[in-house]
């Protein structure tokens, strides 16, 4: 396989695939020259031309390291006229904005990329010269890229941030599910704006699947191509756990076995290709708690009646328990012995109907009643120590989706008040 070409490389976006010629790129000597000045796209008054697209398209297939062959050219033409027009409305956006991109900036890109690659500058200059890539043309889309980063970062990222309840709420989500299967997910997504474009998406994503199916790397793929924030991971998600992702998605992927590859999944906001490429159960994980509780006793061998009305007194006082500053001072009010701390204890060594009852409560919450030999149980958790959760990893996961979403509508509006005629 050749080398890849890393992340700057990835067009900004990519949309529709419609039916075009790739007969330009075989035509020789003047008409060949002639083919390529004229426009294959106008984008409010700025043309893309025929020697962008054809140069855009060997660096795509360069990136995603595939056979060079004309059914690959077919197949890739509409996505890379598709993100050329995307990459100039996002750079028309950028200038109306005063953002700008330094030719230090470029070039410091430019050596990255021979790094990344093992090569040094001239090495990297000659590959792009023996497939037929002018410099020009990659450090137009490096320019691209940059700008659209900048774009990003000025427009939409500060309010794609997450508050540090939803990363509470996320991390009590994967604290209740312990013990449920966890998938380990790449993937490339594909959006629909709108209801028209929808038949024309899948057949995008049915030819990228063939990609796929022919042996093209998935990585490389989602890299180029893929309209998601994790397109800069090479499509990696990451393990989740069913219900972090939608329904369509987590029924498809129920369907598979480690290594497999989904077909297009229909979501409320595109097109996605799933790849598994691990599965495990999740293990309870190294957490330590610190419990009190307040016992409401039965005597041995109660009546229903006596159990439920232990639970209403439970359900009664629960309110009252507003974490464990003081807890012991309401324990002595209701009187009830066997109330008091239960010390630090491993979650994973409790009794089952104690650990389903706290597993998925935060510092200072308190749990519905517990019915243990004693009696009644409401459990408070003092203190809790998780080692296997990230929450890092959990306020980027929740950052990335929330500015999928953004970056979407931002690029929609863009198309929707732009003067776009193609011409192929």
């Amino acid at each position: 396989m050749p080398p890849s070409i890393p992340q700057f490389v990835k067009a900004a976006a990519m949309a529709l695939m419609l039916p075009m010629a790739v007969s330009f790129i075989c035509l020789p000597g003047t008409v060949a020259a002639q083919q390529t000045l004229r426009a294959a796209a106008v984008v409010n008054d700025e043309i893309v031309s025929m020697l962008d697209v054809e140069q855009r398209l060997l660096l795509s297939i360069l990136a995603t390291g595939q056979k060079d062959s004309p059914k690959l050219r077919q197949r890739m033409l509409s996505q890379v006229v598709r993100n050329l027009i995307d990459e100039r409305l996002q750079a028309q956006e950028a200038e109306r904005l005063d953002i700008k991109v330094t030719e230090a900036q470029v070039q410091t890109a430019m050596d990255d990329i021979a790094k990344q690659n093992n090569m040094s500058r001239a090495q990297f200059q000659r590959l792009l010269e023996s497939r037929g890539i002018m410099s020009e043309s990659m450090m137009s889309q490096i320019r691209a890229q940059i700008v659209w980063q900048a774009l990003i970062a000025r427009r939409i990222r500060p309010s794609a941030q997450v508050s540090q309840d939803e990363v509470n709420d996320a991390v009590q989500r994967i604290r209740a599910n312990r013990g449920s299967v966890m998938w380990e997910l790449s993937e490339i997504f594909l959006r629909v704006d709108n209801p028209g474009q929808d038949e024309e998406v899948r057949r995008n994503a049915e030819r990228l699947l063939e990609q796929l199916r022919a042996n093209a790397d998935f990585r490389l793929l989602a890299r180029e191509f893929s309209q998601s924030a994790t397109a800069a991971r090479n499509g990696e998600v990451g393990w989740i756990r069913k219900g972090q992702m939608s329904e369509e998605i987590d029924a498809a992927v129920e369907l598979l076995r480690p290594g497999q590859i989904s077909r297009p999944i229909r979501t409320l906001s595109g097109y996605h290709i799933i790849w598994l490429k691990n599965q495990r159960q999740s293990a309870q994980g190294d957490v330590t708690l610190d419990l009190k509780q307040i016992l409401f006793a039965l005597p041995p061998n109660p009546g229903a009646e006596q159990r439920e009305a232990a639970i209403a007194r439970a359900q009664e006082v629960r309110p009252k328990v507003t974490g464990c500053q003081d807890f012991d001072s309401l324990a002595e009010q209701i009187g009830s012995p066997g109330s008091g701390s239960l010390g630090r204890m491993k979650l994973a060594e409790l009794p089952p109907p104690v650990r389903e009852a706290v597993q998925g409560l935060s510092k200072g919450q308190v749990s519905q009643p517990v019915a243990l030999p004693a009696g009644i149980s409401l459990l408070v958790v003092c203190d809790r120590e998780d080692s296997d959760i990230d929450r890092g990893r959990i306020s980027q996961r929740l950052s990335d989706e929330r500015l999928n979403i953004k970056v979407r509508r931002f690029m929609r509006d863009l198309r929707r008040d732009a003067n776009v005629d193609i011409r192929i």
